[in-house]
């Protein structure tokens, strides 16, 4: 069985219930999981790893182990292989996804791509979520659809068809899904609340957590860029899908759906 990518938008919950993260424990064994934490977006670390250790030895996996990969000779190496190989699990922790670009192509790269075609569940969450399409959005702001709002790079491809946003309607990120899916039409936009996940099988998705996932697609769209990367894009016809918990989505097809009445988790 191929394995699952669960994408979270950033501030799970991490106590009361620990929804989501129970969800991605239960997929990788529950008490028998044996989960890798990489570390490499966050500044800090320790906390990071003390902090998710703690809420994955609550929720019944006490083998979790770091990984943390200070660049591409890291990434490249035989004890980070050696750590992949053995996991169930792999969860991504956020930061600043720009310091995931070393693992971009990377030996890791290439376990993490085997791996999840045999069963391996990875998980991301905020700039771990974004790393996992084929381009990640690396910054941007504002309240127009330009060029200038979004600046992506390459990403670790797990999912290539999807352009992956989070914190998305905290922060208000709409213009700039819709600026990065502009610039590359071909790409579906997700933008991710907080506390809410998508859960990738295959090629359909079901959303999770407590808030919407945000579908654009722009492939059958008009767009017209202006001869400046400030000035706004023109863009109609967009498609856009709201999605709270229990909808589903084919990636493949690009259609969404709602799926069987169950708990939001």
């Amino acid at each position: 069985m191929p394995g699952r990518l669960l994408i979270i938008g950033g501030a799970e919950d991490r106590c009361c219930g620990a929804g989501l993260l129970e969800r991605f424990v239960e997929l990788c064994g529950g008490d028998e999981a044996r989960i890798v934490l990489v570390t490499s977006a966050t500044g800090m670390p320790e906390q990071v790893h003390a902090d998710y250790e703690r809420v994955f030895r609550k929720l019944g996996a006490d083998r979790t182990r770091e990984l943390r990969l200070r660049g591409r000779a890291d990434a490249d190496a035989d004890e980070a292989a050696e750590m992949l190989a053995a996991a169930t699990g792999v969860f991504l922790s956020g930061g600043d996804q720009s310091r995931l670009r070393t693992l971009v192509g990377s030996r890791t790269n290439d376990i993490l791509h085997e791996r999840l075609a045999s069963g391996l569940v990875i998980a991301g969450t905020s700039a771990g979520a974004t790393a996992m399409g084929r381009t990640m959005i690396l910054s941007g702001h504002g309240p127009d659809v330009a060029a200038a709002a979004v600046r992506t790079g390459p990403g670790l491809g797990l999912v290539p068809k999807l352009l992956i946003d989070m914190h998305f309607g905290e922060r208000g990120r709409l213009p700039r899904l819709l600026s990065a899916v502009a610039l590359d039409p071909d790409h579906l936009g997700v933008g991710i609340d907080e506390n809410t996940a998508i859960l990738v099988t295959g090629t359909t998705f079901e959303v999770l957590g407590t808030g919407v996932a945000t579908v654009a697609d722009a492939r059958d769209s008009t767009v017209v860029h202006p001869a400046g990367d400030c000035d706004p894009i023109t863009l109609y016809d967009v498609r856009l899908h709201l999605l709270p918990a229990g909808c589903l989505f084919d990636i493949s097809e690009r259609t969404p759906s709602i799926g069987p009445a169950h708990d939001r988790y």
